[in-house]
């Protein structure tokens, strides 16, 4: 089930970055995050739709490492 974490991950990296991007005035990179993160919603739910309720870890899991990593690149990219 690595799908469903990949997906994950890349939804919840992405509104991070998104909210951080918000935050600090980035208006063209949050206007480019905002197509990123209607594909990686696209990809989340076709991956719920194909294996339902056995998707909960692993969408929690992908979420945990996406958010944390959202966190320290945005911080590392934006510091240059």
């Amino acid at each position: 089930m690595i799908y469903p974490v990949l997906a994950t991950f890349a939804l919840v990296f992405l509104r991070a970055i998104q909210q951080q991007n918000v935050i600090h005035g980035h208006y063209i990179a949050a206007a480019l995050t905002s197509f990123a993160i209607a594909a990686a919603e696209v990809a989340l739910l076709l991956q719920i739709v194909e294996h339902t309720w056995d998707t909960v870890p692993w969408i929690g899991l992908g979420g945990a490492i996406g958010v944390t990593a959202a966190m320290a690149a945005h911080r590392r990219y934006f510091k240059r």
